[in-house]
C-alpha cells in the first residue's frame, strides 16, 4: 500500500488496489510523505468503504476535529467489535467520532443532555451499555472528561445502529420501543420482576432483537421454515400462561405493527417466556 496523504502520526489515507482506505494505527504516519510504502505491521484498523461519499466526508470531519477523537473512536470500534463480537459498517468511525467530539464539547459548556431511553437502553442493550462505559473511561483518559452515564446509553446506541443491516437511527428507536413493549406485556401479564442478570432474560432478549429487527425493517424470516402446528398445539397446552401471554403480545403486534407472528415464531417466544416463569418460580 502507498500513501495518498498523511493526516497525523496515527492516521493515514492509503490506495489498496486502487481503492482509498484510511489507515489507523499508532506511529503510522510518523516522518512518512505521499507516496512512501505503508508500514503495515503499525495499522491497527482499515476502513475500507464501500460508499463514494465516505472518504470525502471522513476528510471534511477531520478537517474540523482534531484526529485524536478519530484516534478514539477507532479504538473504541476495535474493543466493540471485540466484545460484542461483530463487524460494524465503516460510518460507525464518522459517526462516532463526531458523537464524541460534540459530547466533550457539551461537557465542557454544561450542555449535557439527558438520554431518555436509558433505562431501555441498560436492559435491552446490555453488553452494548457496558462497551459504552468503557468507552466512556477510555474519554476520560484521553480528554480529562468524565462524561455523564448518559453518553454510556447513547454510544451504545451507535453500536447497535451501525451493527444492523439497512438500518438507521429512527428504526432503531422503532426497534427498542418494540422491544420495551413486549417486555411489558410479558411484566405486567405475568406480574414478574425480571432481573437484568437472569440468564432467561437475557436469552430472550437476543431473540426479541432479531425478531424486533426482522419486523422493524420487514425482513422475511427465512430460519423457520413451515409452521409447526403440532409443536404450536403443544407448547399452548404445556405452558398455558406462557401461551396466554404470547397472544397478548402477538395482537399487539399485529395492531402496532400490523404484521402477523407466525406459529414457529409463537412457539419460540412461549418457550423463552416459560424459561423466564421457570426461573423466577
Amino acid at each position: 500500500m502507498r500513501i495518498k496523504k498523511v493526516f497525523n502520526n496515527n492516521v493515514l489515507l492509503a490506495e489498496q488496489a486502487g481503492h482509498e482506505v484510511v489507515l489507523i494505527g499508532k506511529g503510522l504516519g510518523f516522518q512518512k510523505k505521499t507516496g512512501d510504502t505503508v508500514d503495515e505491521q503499525l495499522v491497527t484498523k482499515t476502513y475500507a468503504p464501500t460508499q463514494d461519499n465516505w472518504i470525502a466526508n471522513f476528510q471534511a470531519l477531520m478537517a474540523d476535529i482534531e484526529p485524536e477523537y478519530f484516534e478514539l473512536a477507532s479504538q473504541i470500534i476495535v474493543l466493540a467489535e471485540k466484545q460484542l463480537q461483530t463487524t460494524f459498517n465503516g460510518y460507525l468511525l464518522i459517526s462516532l467520532t463526531d458523537h464524541i467530539h460534540f459530547a466533550v464539547y457539551r461537557h465542557q459548556h454544561q450542555m449535557d443532555i439527558k438520554n431518555e431511553i436509558l433505562w431501555e437502553i441498560k436492559r435491552i442493550y446490555h453488553q452494548e451499555y457496558q462497551v459504552g462505559r468503557q468507552a466512556l473511561t477510555l474519554i476520560k483518559n484521553q480528554f480529562d472528561e468524565q462524561l455523564p452515564e448518559d453518553e454510556a446509553g447513547f454510544i451504545a446506541m451507535k453500536f447497535v445502529e451501525n451493527s444492523l443491516a439497512d438500518s438507521n437511527p429512527d428504526k432503531t428507536l422503532a426497534m427498542t420501543k418494540l422491544i420495551n413493549d413486549v417486555l411489558n406485556i410479558v411484566k405486567y401479564q405475568l406480574s414478574l420482576t425480571m432481573s437484568d442478570d437472569s440468564l432467561s432474560l437475557q436469552r430472550f432478549l437476543v431473540h426479541l432483537r432479531f425478531f424486533a429487527e426482522r419486523l422493524t425493517l420487514k425482513k422475511d424470516d427465512r430460519s423457520q421454515g413451515e409452521d409447526d402446528e403440532f409443536l404450536y398445539q403443544h407448547v399452548s397446552q404445556k405452558y398455558p400462561r406462557a401461551f396466554d401471554c404470547v397472544q397478548k403480545i402477538v395482537a399487539f403486534i399485529e395492531k402496532t405493527a400490523q404484521q402477523p407472528v407466525s406459529l414457529n415464531e409463537q412457539v419460540y417466544l412461549t418457550m423463552h417466556i416459560q424459561r423466564i416463569l421457570n426461573e423466577a418460580s
